[in-house]
């Protein structure tokens, strides 16, 4: 169905702009930071995915800044929001596929 689809979606672009934007703060590119952030903040406050989206927009804005040095704290809290929501989604998927 479509929301499984969309959800399965989600998964797979997320972890890949998680990594986009892990890269971009080891690479200290503030470009590429903006870039997979805003990215990832709007495909994840599409699917009330909100703490994701929150740290989302703080790295968007500091990429936008140029201020990288303070993104790595908010990197690891991001990685730790998004971890608990591919949990939860994956969850949601597997009783999908379970009726």
């Amino acid at each position: 169905d479509i929301l499984t689809r969309v959800l399965t979606t989600y998964l797979d672009d997320s972890r890949l702009l998680v990594e986009h934007i892990r890269a971009a703060v080891q690479a200290h590119d503030p470009v590429a930071l903006a870039q997979a952030a805003h990215r990832l903040k709007s495909s994840s406050a599409q699917l009330g995915v909100l703490a994701t989206a929150a740290r989302c927009k703080e790295l968007e804005t500091l990429g936008r800044l140029a201020r990288i040095d303070e993104a790595a704290h908010l990197l690891s809290q991001l990685i730790e929001a998004h971890q608990f929501a591919c949990t939860a989604i994956t969850s949601e998927l597997q009783q999908r596929s379970a009726r």
